[in-house]
């Protein structure tokens, strides 16, 4: 008999169940808590184990699509469906229900389990109404197991118990979700105790029946007690009637409320409607229970209760989203899930209303805290959607609102989308001031009240991955100074406006003002919220990634980047977008450190990753492409590097600088492969764009690196006369005979220590477009891949801030 390391049981009655296991496998085998994540790790791993997708009766559902693909496990499938034997690899078996004496005999194992046959032998009295009950329930064993439970916590006696069932089982025939006979021998089983439970009028009783509605709505597995441990402040208050309180759910977490609520599970326990784990403070049901509880309810209280549910799971979540609750709040995904697809099939639209808004706002938080941005921005779109309408645009809750959808889309790499919504906010905070006082102090074109700053401080983050970097400065100096007049220099919102603004200076090439602001926020986040702070955790990593672009500590740097690294992992899981982003920081360290190879098996073993959980046209993606590009130059696979980097050229906007960037990595690509024209125009055609465009400086060290590179060809070609014409232009070109980087800031040291450097600083002369050393490029000679549109360069010149 095969022993298994790991048995997984997956509901696969439905998509919605299939999703939220493998997601809760995932979150366990610290993959992170997606599906994705738990196909991918069962596929990965090496230890034996046994997957079991139950309940796979839809003819319309791919099952062949939750099977991992490799992997030293087993696949067992049950299942209603005959064709799903095509997916049978080993062999079927068919299971035709069991025998009468067999299902008898588990009838009365069940009902009396301490009963033993030499001291107490089964009357024929009770065999025979055992066998008649049996045959009432179709030999089911599920059927079986519960109505034995009944009888045994003496609900009914054996002979009571057909009388009984039978009654239930006309009623629940007759009901209309009742899909077959089968299904309703089963449902009378949990229907009997259960009414048994309502027809008791004690207060335990009567919470059990109110918390066995709201589970209903939940995800039926691992529902935490933490969900009723919250503050109930202002539930009393609510006027909607499908948002009624139930009496369970006090005002405040008392002792009092903690033991109400633990009676209340013991009912429901004791009568074999749920299963309760004290030592993991959770409750969970069997799918078929789940389904039987929300189903027995009419329409009108299915929404009730649904609207009931939401208000519970949203209570539950603070308004001030503290970190520490980072881990509770992971439990809540499955939940919040299975109640958003009830309400979908409750309702044709989404209420309009400030409550709902005010759920699904935090829904949304919980889902974009995961990195489930997709599902985030979905519900963000409706609560901006909402409040516009309800509040208007000056509100504070729509401009809240607003921003954090801009931060999602921010996330998703959807930089234009982004910053038009964050220009609007400022547009509105623009006219918008706190009290009288505002319009006095402070002129109309330059306000600082906080959410003007606050605005700007996000804007600034937006603009830097937009590349707009000398606006971002602007914008992030601003707000930093606004901050710091109006709630000081150690406010958190500061701080991470100081954080932004560090991080812009870092790619203007200005490290020495980003390390000073790094340090003094890195200083007092450890103060006010330790290491491991999401806050934190970002400056440690951009202090590291600092450190390393300056080439000074570089132990100190790994050191940063592998500790933030190892904590994304145990916090955020190994398949977060944070996560990767700080595999890819530890890269550029490896590379900085002389270990190029590595630096590639890093970047090699999450690029299936980065393609899976944020898909191949992502920000990420194109990150970690590049890098690795990058890191097969440095080891001398040209073509490695070649095939890598191509395709980049037609996936990054044209006027963003790290097009610039990859078109030069790949001309040096070229170069190496000896296709030396190909390279020349290249970097003839580079050169043109930056001085029209003025999209660098010309002393930037990207600048400065792509003319290196063109005297090197030069050199090569024995062209003098040209070499003398770029550096008549750009001084700073110097000719590295080793200088194989790839990277741009590589020449930095150089330059400065050339005698061109040290005689004047770099000329800004714009060239003229009939220079014969250097003829002015087309569109199509920059770029003959593609034809993009340039929408970055239209969002600098709106921007008035």
């Amino acid at each position: 008999m095969q022993r298994y390391w790991g048995v997984f049981w997956v509901d696969a009655s439905n998509q919605e169940n299939i999703e939220s296991r493998f997601a809760f496998i995932g979150a366990q085998a610290g993959r992170g808590p997606t599906m994705q994540a738990g196909l991918y790790w069962l596929s990965q791993c090496t230890q034996p184990w046994l997957l079991v997708l139950d309940n796979a009766d839809d003819p319309d559902m791919d099952i062949s699509a939750y099977c991992p693909v490799g992997g030293n496990g087993h696949v067992l499938i049950t299942t209603r469906n005959p064709s799903a034997v095509e997916h049978a690899t080993v062999g079927h078996i068919r299971f035709r229900g069991m025998e009468p004496y067999e299902a008898t005999t588990l009838l009365l194992r069940a009902a009396y389990p301490n009963a033993k046959p030499t001291s107490q032998p089964v009357t024929p009295k009770k065999w025979h109404l055992a066998e008649k009950i049996a045959i009432e329930l179709g030999y089911l064993p599920l059927a079986l197991a519960h109505a034995g439970a009944t009888i045994r916590r003496n609900i009914y006696t054996l002979e009571k118990y057909l009388h009984y069932y039978l009654g239930h089982r006309k009623s629940m025939i007759s009901h209309s979700r009742v899909k077959s006979a089968d299904e309703a021998d089963i449902i009378t089983t949990w229907e009997i105790p259960f009414q048994k439970i309502v027809s008791r009028e004690s207060i335990e009783h009567k919470d059990a029946v109110d918390l066995m509605h709201i589970f209903a709505f939940m995800h039926f597995d691992a529902i935490p007690e933490g969900i009723f441990q919250r503050s109930w402040t202002g539930l009393g208050a609510l006027t909607d009637p499908f948002r009624k309180r139930p009496d369970i759910l006090q005002p405040v977490w008392s002792e009092e409320a903690q033991a109400r609520f633990r009676r209340a599970i013991g009912v429901l326990c004791d009568y074999s409607i749920i299963e309760h784990e004290p030592s993991k403070e959770s409750c969970a049901m069997h799918p078929v229970i789940h389904n039987w509880a929300r189903e027995r309810l009419s329409g009108e209280e299915q929404k009730q209760w649904l609207r009931c549910t939401m208000m519970v799971l949203a209570h539950c979540i603070s308004s001030n989203f503290e970190a520490s609750g980072r881990k509770f709040r992971a439990l809540l995904l499955p939940h919040i899930y299975a109640s958003l697809q009830a309400y979908k099939s409750q309702y044709s639209s989404l209420p309009e209303d400030s409550e709902s808004a005010s759920e699904f706002e935090k829904f949304a938080w919980v889902y974009a805290e995961q990195g489930h941005w997709p599902a985030a921005l979905t519900l963000q779109r409706l609560v901006v959607q909402i409040r516009l309408k309800l509040l208007g645009s000056r509100h504070e809750d729509t401009t809240r609102a607003q921003l954090d959808l801009a931060q999602t889309l921010w996330n998703l790499f959807k930089v234009e989308e982004a910053i038009h919504i964050q220009r609007g906010v400022l547009n509105t905070l623009r006219w918008y001031r706190p009290c009288a006082r505002e319009w006095a102090v402070w002129p109309i074109w330059k306000p600082i009240h906080v959410p003007y700053c606050l605005a700007l401080s996000d804007i600034t983050l937006t603009l830097w991955l937009a590349g707009l970097r000398q606006t971002s400065k602007m914008t992030g100096e601003r707000a930093v100074d606004g901050l710091i007049k109006r709630r000081g220099a150690e406010d958190p919102t500061t701080l991470k406006a100081m954080f932004n603004l560090a991080r812009t200076y870092l790619h203007l090439g200005e490290g020495e003002k980003s390390r000073t602001l790094l340090l003094r926020v890195l200083r007092l986040q450890k103060r006010f919220f330790g290491l491991n702070h999401p806050d934190t955790l970002m400056t440690r990593n951009e202090l590291g990634i600092c450190l390393c672009a300056s080439k000074r500590h570089l132990g100190a740097a790994q050191r940063l980047v592998e500790n933030v690294l190892q904590a994304r992992r145990e916090i955020l899981g190994d398949e977060h977008a944070y996560t990767l982003w700080s595999v890819n920081d530890l890269f550029k360290v490896y590379v900085e450190r002389g270990r190029p190879g590595d630096a590639v098996t890093i970047l090699e073993n999450i690029i299936p990753v980065v393609e899976r959980t944020l898909g191949p046209d992502h920000v990420g993606m194109i990150m970690t492409r590049s890098n690795l590009g990058k890191a097969y130059f440095i080891l001398e696979r040209w073509k490695d590097a070649e095939e890598m980097i191509r395709p980049l050229l037609a996936a990054i906007p044209l006027d963003h600088p790290d097009w610039i960037h990859n078109k030069y990595g790949y001309a040096h690509i070229c170069f190496k492969l000896g296709f030396v024209e190909e390279a020349e125009k290249d970097c003839v055609a580079l050169l043109d764009k930056i001085t029209q465009t003025k999209i660098l400086a010309l002393d930037d060290p990207r600048t400065v690196a792509i003319a290196n590179l063109l005297v090197r060809i030069y050199h090569k070609q024995e062209r003098k006369d040209r070499i003398e014409a770029i550096r008549d232009e750009f001084p700073g070109a110097i000719l590295v005979k080793n200088e194989d980087r790839f990277d741009p800031y590589a020449v930095r040291k150089a330059f400065n220590a050339s005698p061109a450097a040290r005689r004047s600083a770099p000329s800004r002369k714009q060239p003229k477009t009939d220079s014969p050393s250097r003829p002015i490029q087309n569109q199509e000679q920059l770029q003959p891949e593609t034809r993009q549109e340039r929408p970055f360069a239209k969002l600098a010149n709106r921007h008035t801030f």
